[in-house]
């Protein structure tokens, strides 16, 4: 029988002491990796290796200040491994990676693995133009580790027509999607009760918002988009009576019981709507939402200047910046309807992908395969150099060491999110957040997948439209879903605009596509 997500991400902690301990591999060839270029010719003599491939990796980010070190240790382990690899990584800034990544792929950029987030853009878009190699042969041939520790149903999530196009990055509890962080030292500063409704939500935060010390106001930490997946504002959908519900690439409302709908066109919509123009009518979200950045974001979490977060995140040592007093209980993880059953939208949020002109798919696995071969490659390909970048604090534990130089951060830091295992994760156990560890990587033992959620839309016949609405969606819908605009003022103009886009026939040939979907499933 194939494993189930639950009762694999059950037994994590059980495993947690096998997980932990290092597999040294430095002395001997990993099964299911390439086998050194060394050998020997005709005469007995050794030949001369061959030349390293040099294995290009795109990923979203900012290159850590010791990543050329990092990098040469990670390429001297992969050569002691006989993985006869050259590894490259190529960081790309978050708010330039879609555009950048675009022009890469349309353009053949010679590159050999390139990061996938399945809640921003689905591997399934990158397919449907054509982008993405089909890596199955390597992945029976060099996956033996990847197949090991990532459970078979979130594999699953990545294969269309039977086939792989991506490796996930079994890094996160999807049912994790539909909570918040709140920081619960500020809600004792001012008297107030953890909220239990969308309503409550923003009267407290009005009470903080008027009450604050600090110089940078505390808004919601968020951009602008119209997906609740991308943005969590799928907090709000538990208080719905349709609820269980998600919303699929970006356009489809899709329930357990099967129906897909126009998303924009439902009353969840107008709902969430309505709930985003009261934050942005009453200054809880940034007044310049529209144009914000995910690096403005993200410092506004670093600097420990925030209340509410949509989403997961930060740290004590982030919130200790501006709150010396802080600790890792300050900040608590709610749900509203708790009781309500907790629904992942995707079996995976991130992974990676070979693009089509990629010289080195092989090689590419390979290197997938390498990182979950021990823990010993997992530590340094995520956290560094040890006794440089940090230190192990018991099994699973690890402590950062931070260079002043680098502005009191790590020298060097992996992503997680990108090629994390929860079967080979670290905690910094005196930094990280204890409610925010249970919820991502432990078990939820009353979570269920979405139906839809390992449903890939194939858009070739639709594509004009398809690439029409997505255009239009970005000047009319955004606006409106984030609050700036009326919902009743505006929205009968912007869907006027997204039917002549192209909306229905989209719908309607994703509502085509999901019926014969839900036939092959045995539905």
């Amino acid at each position: 029988m194939r494993k189930s997500f639950t009762l694999a991400l059950a037994g994590l902690l059980a495993a947690s002491s096998i997980a932990g301990c290092s597999a040294k591999t430095s002395d001997k060839v990993q099964e299911g990796t390439a086998q050194p270029s060394s050998a020997a010719n005709s005469n007995g003599a050794t030949a001369k290796p061959a030349q390293p491939v040099k294995l290009k990796y795109i990923a979203p980010g900012t290159e850590p200040k010791d990543y050329k070190e990092v990098m040469a240790a990670i390429n001297k382990k992969l050569q002691a491994d006989g993985l006869n690899i050259e590894l490259e990584k190529v960081y790309i800034p978050s708010d330039a990676w879609d555009q950048k990544l675009n022009l890469m792929l349309s353009t053949g950029e010679d590159f050999d693995l390139f990061h996938i987030m399945q809640d921003r853009t689905p591997f399934s878009s990158y397919y449907n133009r054509g982008a993405l190699a089909d890596i199955t042969g390597a992945i029976e041939k060099y996956g033996k580790n990847l197949k090991k520790h990532i459970p078979d149903d979130i594999f699953d999530g990545a294969q269309i027509n039977g086939k792989y196009y991506a490796v996930p990055s079994y890094w996160v509890e999807m049912a994790s999607e539909g909570e918040f962080n709140i920081r619960r030292d500020i809600l004792k500063q001012n008297n107030l009760k953890e909220p239990t409704t969308p309503d409550e939500l923003i009267s407290v935060s009005e009470i903080v918002m008027k009450n604050w010390k600090g110089s940078t106001k505390p808004y919601f930490t968020t951009k602008a988009d119209f997906d609740p997946v991308s943005l969590h504002t799928t907090i709000l959908h538990r208080t719905y009576d349709t609820f269980p519900f998600t919303v699929k690439d970006k356009f489809f409302y899709v329930n357990q019981n099967g129906t897909v709908k126009s998303w924009i066109e439902t009353e969840e919509f107008k709902k969430d709507a309505e709930f985003l123009r009261k934050l942005y009518t009453k200054g809880i979200t940034n007044p310049d939402i529209l144009v914000l950045k995910q690096e403005q974001v993200k410092a506004q979490l670093d600097n420990g200047d925030w209340f509410i977060n949509l989403g997961t995140g930060g740290s004590l040592s982030a919130l200790k910046k501006n709150n010396p007093d802080a600790t890792v209980n300050d900040i608590g993880v709610v749900w509203f309807n708790p009781e309500k059953v907790y629904l992942r939208p995707l079996t995976f949020k991130n992974g990676n992908a070979v693009p089509v002109n990629s010289k080195h798919p092989e090689e590419a696995i390979q290197l997938m395969d390498w990182i979950l071969a021990s823990q010993e490659n997992y530590d340094l390909f995520q956290y560094g150099i040890e006794g440089k970048h940090y230190t192990k604090d018991g099994d699973k534990g690890m402590k950062a060491i931070n260079d002043p130089a680098n502005n009191n951060k790590p020298g060097y830091k992996g992503s997680e999110s990108q090629n994390g295992n929860v079967n080979f994760m670290r905690f910094d156990l005196e930094n990280s957040i204890p409610e925010n560890n249970k919820v991502l990587y432990e078990a939820n033992t009353k979570a269920v997948n979405s139906i839809a959620a390992n449903f890939v839309f194939d858009p070739t016949s639709v594509r004009t439209e398809y690439t029409n609405i997505a255009s239009e969606a970005a000047a009319s819908i955004v606006p409106i879903y984030m609050g700036v605009l009326e919902y009743d003022k505006a929205f009968p103009a912007a869907l006027d605009k997204m039917k002549k886009a192209g909306l229905d026939k989209v719908v309607a040939e994703y509502q085509r596509q999901f019926k014969e979907y839900q036939a092959t499933q045995g539905k």
